[in-house]
Formats: structure tokens, C-alpha cells, sequence
């Protein structure tokens, strides 16, 4: 792949990660109620979850999954259950912000184990990542691309969607956000469970009522 390519190929990536969704929500609740390192943690998961999913499509054993409409809606129900799952429990959260923030402070490893397992699970739990990257990938791969040049165009889009996340972590964990986010730790429980349950709602009525 030549390096023109691959910075097309960084770009559009880039913009996929950049794009608002239940990625963002999940990275963005960690980042304010664990602090940054659960941000970090979880973004970086996430990152995985999408080189997986990226891996997978390269070596064209996604376009079966994609060709099988039982399995693909399948596989979104149980992504819209898990956004639901979520949504619930943030809603029901006794503790805000300012609780989750003090645990994080202390070296809490349970916030960050729940980090990684929530931002693997919703990258791989999220269907549309599959149909981005089939178009995608179609645009770059070549039928004789060498399994090296498949896992550099799965990596790229792992590392771009690690590093961004990372970097909205980071952002929203500074103190001058923290202090905004503990001031409305309540609200913000709410409000995210809230955006997690209408999402996963949209999800489940696009199943039930295709375009």
C-alpha cells in the first residue's frame, strides 16, 4: 500500500471513530465517573474490539456474517440488549460522578476491569462497525493483498480508534471538566442512560421495521 493510500485510508478511519454513537457514550461515562484512566482503558479496549472486527472483515470472513440476515440481526439485537443493560443500570445508579470519581482516585481495579470489558464488548457488539468497514475495506483491499498488508489496514483502524478515544478521555478527565462533571454527577447518570436506552431502542426498531 502506498503511503498516499494509507493516509486516505488513516483519514476515513479517523472520521468513522470521530462519529457519535454508543462508543462515545460508553468512553465518555467511564471518563467522567473513573476518571482517566478508565477512559483510557476502556478506549483502548475498544480499539481491539474494532482491529477484530477490521481483521475479520480484511480476510473475508465478514462478508459471510454480512450475507447471513439472520446472524447480522442477531448479532444487533444483542447489541441493542447490551446498550439497554447499561442504559438501565446507569439509571438506576446510586452513587454520581463524585462517588465513581473518589473510588477511581483510590485505585480502584473494579471500575477499570469494567472499563475494558464494556469497551471490548460494545465495539463488538455493534453491527454497523462490520458494514463501515466492508465498504471500506473494499475501496483498499486488493484480491492478492499479503495477510501483512491485511493486518496493517486491520491496525490502522484499531490504533486510529484507540488513540481518539484515548484523547477524548484525557480531555474530559482534566480538572477543569472534572469539577463541572461532580457538580451534576446525578444528571449526568441520568443523561447517560438515557442516550444509551434511546439508542439501543433505535437499533431494535430498525430490526423490527427495516427501511
Amino acid at each position: 500500500m502506498t503511503l498516499s493510500a494509507w493516509l486516505s485510508l488513516a483519514l476515513v478511519c479517523l472520521l468513522g471513530a470521530m462519529s457519535p454513537g454508543p462508543s462515545l457514550a460508553i468512553v465518555v461515562r467511564h471518563s467522567v465517573i473513573s476518571g482517566a484512566r478508565a477512559g483510557v482503558i476502556c478506549a483502548v479496549a475498544h480499539g481491539v474490539g474494532i482491529f477484530l472486527w477490521a481483521a475479520l472483515m480484511v480476510s473475508g470472513l465478514g462478508a459471510l456474517l454480512l450475507a447471513q440476515p439472520t446472524w447480522f440481526d442477531g448479532l444487533r439485537a444483542l447489541g441493542a440488549g447490551f446498550l439497554l443493560y447499561l442504559g438501565c443500570r446507569a439509571l438506576m445508579a446510586q452513587r454520581g460522578v463524585a462517588a465513581g470519581m473518589g473510588q477511581a482516585n483510590s485505585g480502584g481495579v473494579k471500575s477499570s476491569r469494567k472499563a475494558a470489558r464494556e469497551g471490548l464488548v460494545i465495539s463488538l457488539s455493534n453491527p454497523k462497525v462490520a458494514v463501515f468497514f466492508a465498504a471500506l475495506f473494499s475501496q483498499f483491499i486488493q484480491p492478492d493483498a499479503t495477510l501483512s498488508n491485511q493486518l496493517m489496514i486491520a491496525a490502522t483502524a484499531g490504533v486510529i480508534d484507540a488513540l481518539w478515544y484515548t484523547v477524548v478521555a484525557m480531555l474530559l478527565s482534566r480538572p477543569a471538566w472534572s469539577t463541572r462533571f461532580i457538580r451534576h454527577g446525578a444528571l449526568l447518570d441520568r443523561g447517560f442512560g438515557l442516550i444509551l436506552i434511546v439508542l439501543s431502542a433505535v437499533v431494535l426498531l430498525s430490526i423490527w421495521q427495516p427501511l
